[in-house]
């Protein structure tokens, strides 16, 4: 049997020459991630008009698959304590798929809620996982980077769900969607296992990943989360995730029933998500350029002002297709970079040992609003209250998004300069 520091030699090798590897795959994990959780989007108008049934009576589906990935937020850090985080993904892999393919038995909402309840508590387990593994790979300066880089993942594969969807619904029915959500998730179980690391290993020194590993209990973790140097973080990226996952699912589940009140047909409603999500794409993309630059903070607020302008710009009458997908863009350019900046910050803010207890609470909190904001967006619609004013409205928490970013980033200007005149 190897010595102990040889092992983690050898593991930390690999890692350290291979952390872009490991964040394309934590992508391509996630991306399989942001497909599933997304599906039910997809099918929903074509499901009302097949059941027959009102577009809000969607609603329950809608709030099963955010409340399912609560708990898998939530328990992540727990699971992630009794078993390595590879293990972790491949298991919960291996589980959404097998339940993605069940939601084809689907008879009913509340079936369909049940399923996608059960399925999306292995899809939230596996985002804190995949997330802590891509910054746990990366250097103290390129975290960040990596953490927007591999969230961009849920992006691409919401944005590729709502390009394929249309043609595997025209082509073989709703059922379809979730079979390939099935299927791809198992086809990607091999590299998985091959290229992520098999351990609890990060580029850290020995002595810190001790010390992690020999933190007390996961309780504790949740409490380190308020301890007095780590309060102002934890509201911080809470109140991001709670607002901007609620604004973005707002447009993730509801803009294809959406876009059938003006005007577009079942069968082209799902482009509506997938322009949601390539603005994601876009608006990522921007983040990860302005954030080594200016920071998370700035680089956020300048996504969000996008996403607002083109909120503002819904508000026009007589708006053509074209232009409202070009506007959903740029609604995701905001929304959904917010999403992943709560990542960011929480895989930047909080020392290893706390990683991935962090980024899943945050992802926790962040699906909580995730809930509210398609149950708003029903109750909202079934008052009879147009789109264009129930998109303007949307704007009230991403100021909150704006101010909560700004007051941030004047006091980490202020943290560096107390710590430039203690220095001189």
């Amino acid at each position: 049997m190897k010595p102990i520091n040889e092992r983690d030699k050898q593991v930390k090798s690999r890692t350290l020459f291979n952390p872009w590897l490991i964040c394309a795959v934590c992508f391509c994990v996630m991306a399989v991630d942001g497909f599933d959780t997304a599906a039910i989007a997809y099918v929903a108008p074509t499901l009302t008009q097949l059941w027959h049934l009102p577009q809000a009576a969607m609603t329950p589906a809608f709030m099963a698959t955010s409340a399912g990935a609560v708990l898998g937020y939530v328990a992540s850090g727990a699971i992630a304590r009794r078993m390595p985080k590879r293990t972790m993904i491949l298991l919960a892999m291996l589980a959404f798929g097998a339940s993605s393919i069940l939601t084809v038995l689907s008879k009913g909402t509340i079936s369909i809620a049940i399923i996608r309840f059960l399925t999306t508590i292995c899809l939230g387990m596996v985002v804190p996982a995949a997330i802590s593994i891509a910054a746990d790979s990366a250097r103290d300066h390129a975290r960040a980077s990596a953490t927007i880089a591999a969230t961009t993942g849920l992006s691409a594969g919401a944005a590729l769900g709502g390009l394929v969807s249309q043609r595997l619904i025209a082509g073989y029915g709703w059922e379809a969607v979730f079979v390939a959500g099935g299927i791809v998730p198992a086809l990607l179980l091999p590299i998985v296992w091959y290229v992520l690391p098999s351990g609890q290993v990060s580029t850290q020194t020995p002595e810190a990943e001790r010390e992690a590993t020999n933190t007390s209990s996961w309780f504790a973790e949740i409490k380190g989360l308020f301890a007095p140097e780590l309060l102002p973080a934890t509201i911080t990226v809470w109140l991001v995730a709670f607002f901007g996952f609620l604004v973005n699912y707002l447009f993730v589940f509801w803009t294809p029933m959406l876009l059938l009140s003006l005007g577009f047909s079942a069968s082209s409603a799902p482009l509506g998500a997938a322009a949601n999500a390539l603005g994601g794409i876009a608006g990522n993309i921007l983040l990860f350029a302005l954030a080594t630059r200016f920071g998370i903070q700035r680089s956020l607020i300048v996504t969000l002002s996008i996403a607002m302008l083109c909120i503002i710009g819904f508000q026009v009458d007589g708006l053509g297709r074209s232009v409202v997908l070009l506007l959903i863009f740029g609604v995701g350019v905001g929304t959904i970079s917010a999403c992943v900046a709560q990542s960011a910050l929480a895989a930047v803010l909080y020392p290893a040992a706390l990683r991935t207890t962090s980024v899943g609470s945050a992802a926790a909190i962040g699906r909580v609003g995730s809930i509210m904001g398609p149950s708003a967006g029903g109750i909202l619609i079934s008052l009879g209250i147009s789109a264009q004013h129930i998109v303007l409205l949307s704007c009230i928490p991403l100021s909150i998004v704006a101010i909560v970013m700004l007051i941030s980033q004047m006091r980490t200007s202020g943290k560096n300069k107390a710590l430039e005149l203690k220095g001189s």
